[in-house]
């Protein structure tokens, strides 16, 4: 009460003055009683107010929050108090704030704009205006937001972006005792900056850290006494000093935002939004460019809504953090259990957003972090727009309202023990998160935090980062029990100024680090006797039947770990991409491309031409429209290739390996090639030969001792094919080159050569685009892009004859969708039983069963397992495709995988084919077009059987085995449907 005290010697210091403050307080009392009293209906009841002094001096300034709980109990979850002259209706109780909010959320939507607000803000920007500025202010911020990827995977990498500084920022502490404050709001004021600006701040700008502490002091300030007594007397206490701090933040801090502003008004591209401020300004210049004169998209609301965010985006997230930091060292049992819980299910991966599902106990306690924290207990205020009569009670309009959230958040009918730390609160009795009710840190209704998804996206990926790195504990000489859950006084409540230490996790032996398990390997020999070859991804399928979905075997010396089932490959290749991303370089691998090219590179070199060859092949009309009309050309070439055949038995694998092969050369080369070219048909012999090659016997020893390479005939045959093709593709890129117009892109050669020819110009050394790149890319694109398609299609066809049923479906759903017209793919959303039918085939196909092998980045630990930076991973895409926990009858060919009750197609998380993650196959959107224009424009024209005096159950499924599994070489007829 000192302020209070302070207040009242100034103001009784001379008779003058109190002969006024008396006169005034009988005119207050006078008005205030008449109109209360003229009111028709019921006003929510409260203490007695004094004249003036409303219920002031049955308040605690600092905490008021406290006062109005105690009052509660006393005078139910609607009462009204007078802060000074200023009436104020409380709502307390989950279920009274939740009704007012949501349920009346027009009638109590407003915000209330008390005086310090005003001085703040001056009814500018989102938080505190009303009316159409904050309709339209809100609208676009959230919309802005949301296409910079608030709550999505945009803004989650640039939370673990910033993840990684602030951990390097705590690891310079070296465990000595620090203030966890100056890091965490950093980080934080960081995340939504980016978002912001379209950048960052290092974390010793002193701009930056201006903008910060400024913002800091000003929060802390405004939920002060002296400024609570302001905003009860504006115009007696105007002077006090902590309001004078508060005007010299704003307008210092406007000062700053304004020069962030014109650096980027600078360099401002209309055609490329970094943030939100450029997508303000090119809005402004739209809405001055019409002459709107009433928008709202001003200089003022600009700068104030970026203040808003700034503040809002910096300090509750960081505040909450720090309580979370000093619980888990306040109670270190806890901490041990999400560390472990981390351990088990992430390892030293870097954690991602969809790895919350998957770690119930982190994700409770995260949560009990913000209830318990409360670090908005008061609520911003609220005002009603209108009469009301809510709960029996009249409320005018225009009346200030606070919505308690501490007691929404310590409602003792709604939490079993609300004032203890108690993860349990979102935990069900088998350990699963459960949501609760009353659990609403964010506020709701009209006014709910919009940045709550972002909010909870940070505090998830900071908080477990944090753990996954550091252990906290007290300073020394401090116990758990001496540490302060008393919170600071502010506007928000962090926890009063306190040290911890964070002490690295990093620094533990390795004879702790448990490696997969597996059989117990043979010196020399590993387990190869305990495989079959021939049918490796079988053997590796049983095994983990036994040691799990992470186990290692011993091929020869050569260890690898293997990643079994939907969940943990999927984990692995896309949670935790950057630590599985790498590509394993088998021997036969490197004797293919030399370490050059797309499919068997890493590092940079990868990189480069992973992202050349995606943006070129798009360009090009990959997975559009461009590549749909390559596609249903060669459509034609095939269709008239089969038609020769006038229904007889024959074998379709030439002709669709050429037709797949064609689409391929016409974005590679620029045209297509007859099929009868005699170097067009060896290219793609030579490779359907080499990939077969590769999955033998002999080569896979070959590939645990390359010595053996001279004496194999399968190695001497393969390092020929791969000659003779590097031959063929030398004399198709020179003849590209000598008709080269830089003006004119013909395909991918010409662009690479283009590239490489203005690189040489500007002399840039160490460039990846040369000679031995070209080829090797070519290459890899001709033979990847030729052999998975046609094998799924060979497939497809044989099913069509292997399953009558099916195919008289497809042929059924073709005729009363598309008729005798081309199919177009856009068709494909009304064919949803042909689309199943499709994927199903691709799933039971499965003709990549191992995936291509990848290594280990940097030392992990996955799922609880320590794996070693190097270690050989195999992606078991065979176990995904038959998991049976994932699809109904895994070893039955069911279109209805991909069918819901009512018939339509349903997309199944599982369906990986095409692998995933950073190795994903980059010719995926062109190879589904093709296996549905293919597939479905061959249905239009044919009906497939087995060859005359073949039952459908005589035709052979056995696959014949490679890096692919294609079908045992088999007749069909192809016989004609008009």
């Amino acid at each position: 009460m000192e302020p209070l005290t302070d207040l009242g010697f100034s103001l009784f210091s001379s008779p003058t003055t109190v002969v006024g403050v008396v006169v005034l307080l009988m005119i207050l009392y006078l008005v205030s009683v008449g109109s209360s009293s003229s009111e028709a209906g019921k006003e929510p009841p409260g203490p007695k107010p004094l004249p003036l002094l409303g219920n002031l001096l049955q308040l605690d300034l600092q905490r008021p929050y406290k006062t109005l709980c105690q009052l509660s109990k006393k005078y139910g979850s609607i009462f009204t108090v007078y802060f000074g002259p200023k009436k104020v209706v409380v709502l307390s109780g989950y279920r009274t704030v939740k009704e007012a909010l949501v349920s009346y959320a027009d009638e109590f939507g407003e915000r209330e704009i008390t005086p310090i607000l005003e001085d703040i803000n001056k009814g500018h920007g989102i938080v505190f205006s009303n009316g159409e500025t904050w309709k339209e202010m809100r609208r676009f911020a959230l919309s802005t937001l949301r296409d910079f990827g608030m709550g999505k995977r945009v803004a989650e990498e640039k939370i673990l972006e910033e993840c990684g500084h602030l951990i390097q920022t705590i690891e310079n502490y070296k465990g000595e005792p620090f203030n966890t404050s100056r890091p965490l709001n950093y980080a934080t004021s960081n995340i939504i900056s980016s978002i912001m600006y379209g950048s960052r701040f290092e974390y010793d700008d002193p701009r930056f850290r201006n903008l910060v502490s400024r913002t800091n002091e000003t929060l802390r300030i405004t939920g002060s006494a002296e400024i609570q007594l302001y905003n009860m007397f504006p115009r007696l206490v105007g002077w006090i000093k902590k309001r004078q701090v508060i005007l010299k933040n704003v307008e210092m801090a406007k000062t700053d935002v304004k020069d962030l502003i014109k650096e980027l008004k600078e360099t401002l591209e209309p055609q490329t939004c970094r943030g939100l401020v450029d997508c303000f300004l090119i809005r402004k210049q739209k809405e001055e460019d019409s002459c709107r004169k009433d928008t709202q998209f001003t200089e003022e609301n600009l700068i104030f809504s970026l203040t808003s965010l700034f503040s809002a985006g910096t300090d509750t997230t960081a505040a909450t953090l720090q309580w979370g930091l000093l619980l888990m060292a306040k109670y270190p049992h806890i901490q041990d259990r999400v560390q472990e819980e981390l351990a088990r299910v992430i390892g030293s991966c870097k954690v991602r957003v969809e790895d919350r599902k998957n770690l119930p106990y982190t994700d409770a306690v995260i949560h009990e972090i913000q209830r318990l924290a409360d670090i908005v207990p008061l609520n911003n205020p609220h005002r009603t727009s209108q009469d009301v009569t809510f709960q029996g009670y009249f409320i005018k309009k225009g009346t200030t309202v606070f919505p308690l959230l501490t007691s929404v958040l310590n409602d003792e009918n709604e939490w079993e023990s609300p004032h203890s730390f108690n993860p349990s609160h979102f935990l069900n009795k088998e350990g699963k998160f459960i949501k609760r009710d009353a659990f609403l840190p964010f506020s709701a209704g009209r006014r709910v935090c919009l940045g709550e998804s972002l909010a909870k996206m940070e505090l998830f990926l900071l908080f477990t980062s944090l753990m996954q790195r550091f252990r906290f504990t007290p300073p020394p000489g401090v116990t758990e029990d001496e540490l302060d859950l008393t919170p600071a006084v502010g506007f928000t409540i962090p926890p009063s100024p306190h040290k911890l230490c964070a002490i690295s996790r990093q620094c533990f032996s390795l004879r702790g680090r448990r490696e997969p398990p597996g059989p117990r390997p043979v010196p020399l020999f590993g387990n190869l006797f305990q495989v079959d070859l021939r049918r490796l991804d079988q053997s590796l399928c049983n095994l983990s039947k036994k040691y799990g979905p992470v186990f290692q075997v011993f091929f020869g010396p050569k260890k690898v770990v293997v990643l079994a089932g939907y969940r943990t490959v999927k984990q692995a290749l896309v949670n935790h991409a950057d630590e599985f991303g790498n590509r394993e370089i088998t021997p036969v691998f490197y004797d293919f491309n030399k370490g050059n090219g797309i499919l068997f590179s890493n590092g940079e070199l990868w990189k480069e031409m992973r992202r050349f060859a995606l943006t070129t092949l798009r360009d090009f009309g990959m997975g559009r429209k461009m590549s749909e009309e390559i596609i249903i050309e060669e459509c034609h070439y095939l269709i008239a290739e089969f038609k020769q055949f006038e229904g007889k038995p024959f074998s379709n694998n030439k002709a669709i390996n050429y037709a797949a092969s064609n689409v391929i050369s016409a974005l590679m080369f620029g045209k297509r090639f007859d099929y009868s070219d005699m170097v067009f048909q060896a290219m793609v012999e030579r490779d359907n030969e080499s990939i077969h090659l590769t999955g033998s016997t002999s080569l896979l020893l070959y590939n645990l001792c390359p010595w053996l390479g001279p004496f194999l005939k399968n190695w001497r045959d393969l390092i020929k094919n791969v000659e003779d093709g590097k031959r063929d593709v030398r004399m198709i890129i020179k003849n590209l080159k000598e008709t080269l117009d830089p003006g004119m892109c013909r395909c991918f050669v010409d662009a690479f050569l283009i590239r490489k020819k203005h690189l040489e110009d500007s002399e840039l050394l160490n460039s990846h685009y040369h000679d031995d790149n070209l080829l090797y890319s070519v290459m890899n694109l001709f033979a990847a892009g030729t052999d998975t398609t046609a094998t799924t299609l060979k497939w497809c066809l044989l099913y069509m004859a292997k399953f009558p049923d099916v195919q008289e479906r497809v042929l059924e759903e073709l005729s009363m969708v598309v008729g005798s017209r081309q199919v177009r793919t856009e068709d494909r959303k009304n064919l949803p039983y042909t689309d199943a039918v499709i994927h199903e085939s691709q799933r039971l196909a499965n003709i990549v069963p191992m995936a291509l092998p990848h290594a280990i980045g940097k030392d992990v630990t996955f799922q609880g397992f320590f794996i070693k930076q190097g270690t050989s991973v195999v992606p078991l895409l065979t176990s995904v495709l038959y998991d049976d926990t994932e699809w109904e009858n895994p070893h039955s060919f069911s279109p209805s995988h991909f069918l819901d009750s009512e018939g339509k197609f349903v997309r199944r998380e599982a369906f990986m084919p095409f692998s995933a993650g950073r190795r994903a196959c980059l010719g995926e959107s062109l190879a589904r077009m093709e296996l549905f224009l293919f597939f479905t424009s061959l249905l239009q024209h044919f009906r497939f059987t087995p060859p005359p005096g073949v039952s459908e159950d005589q035709l052979d499924l056995t696959p014949v085995v490679g890096v692919t599994l294609a079908p045992t070489p088999q007749n069909l007829c192809a016989v004609c449907r008009h």
